[in-house]
């Protein structure tokens, strides 16, 4: 019964926004919920304007950074107070919702993470594929 509520759930997440053909905005529910992602892999096209919904269910708080591989160590190097507040970027504090919009211009595998201190080691990643439109 937990798996079909689960995937009830991820089909919802995923859904297209809007009616017609050629949309090019979805919304995509991403929960945190301890110090994990859920979903943990997303896929798009390219060209698709994604507003995510950034639902952080722990008590602490969690960052949502899209970046590439090598993005991603840089933040996980750089400052841990940094706000986040650039494109792609999202500090959501505990039990709190976020909403963040971002265009994926061109097809290609970036990562979704966050860099609060040790979250990042712990596991706190996720995936984006983008496919050609």
């Amino acid at each position: 019964m937990k798996l079909r509520a689960l995937a009830t759930l991820l089909l919802v997440a995923v859904a297209p926004i809007g009616c017609g053909g050629g949309a090019s905005e979805r919304a995509i529910q991403v929960r945190m919920r301890y110090s994990r992602y859920l979903p943990a892999m997303i896929t798009v096209k390219a060209g698709t304007t994604i507003d995510f919904t950034l639902n952080n269910t722990d008590p602490i708080d969690h960052e949502f950074i899209i970046g590439t591989a090598a993005q991603q160590l840089a933040h996980e190097r750089g400052d841990p107070d940094d706000p986040h507040t650039g494109p792609g970027e999202a500090a959501i504090a505990g039990n709190t919702t976020r909403h963040l919009r971002f265009t994926f211009a061109e097809p290609g595998t970036f990562q979704f993470a966050c860099h609060r201190p040790g979250h990042y080691a712990y596991g706190m990643k996720g995936t984006i594929t983008v496919t050609r439109a």
